[in-house]
């Protein structure tokens, strides 16, 4: 079974630095499922969250355009396993005739694409049992705006040569 949630925000793990992705439960419990993600898909995800204009198209943005040309649509998103300490995701796309064709994903490329789009974002039940943390309402209330600054932060430090193997 699928739990619609919601994109909590991006946090910035100190002292390494490490952008992590919150997903939480949109109700029940309202679990948060944090996922590590690297800085350049943390801009990605950022730049949509704040509408920051660019002046070509970003890698995600080409993506959404390509689906539509076809006639296609991101019915939807669902982070679906934790696996070796690896997240994994599904799209959703329902094409021109109705059908619909599941595509494997990134977490992180899959929100970004939702963000964009506007597309609800869902994660298996068994995922957010293993993988969800309980937080108290207080402890999460009114944090969004601190997790974007420190994401920006962050993404004023990083270089290129961070992410190289």
């Amino acid at each position: 079974m699928t739990v619609e949630m919601e994109l909590v925000g991006i946090r910035v793990k100190l002292p390494t630095n490490t952008p992590i992705l919150l997903l939480r439960e949109l109700t029940g419990r309202r679990r948060v499922v944090p996922i590590y993600i690297g800085g350049p898909e943390a801009h990605a995800i950022d730049l949509a969250l704040s509408g920051v204009p660019t002046s070509r198209p970003m890698t995600h943005d080409l993506l959404a355009q390509v689906i539509e040309s076809l006639g296609a649509a991101l019915e939807r998103i669902v982070v679906t396993e934790l696996r070796e300490g690896t997240f994994y995701a599904e799209l959703f796309l329902r094409d021109g005739s109705g059908g619909v064709q599941t595509l494997s994903s990134r977490p992180s490329d899959a929100v970004a694409l939702a963000v964009r789009t506007g597309s609800p974002i869902f994660a298996e039940e068994s995922l957010i049992d293993e993988a969800g943390i309980e937080e108290t309402e207080a402890a999460t209330e009114g944090n969004e705006e601190q997790m974007v600054e420190e994401l920006r932060k962050f993404l004023d430090q990083v270089k290129p040569e961070d992410f190289q193997p």
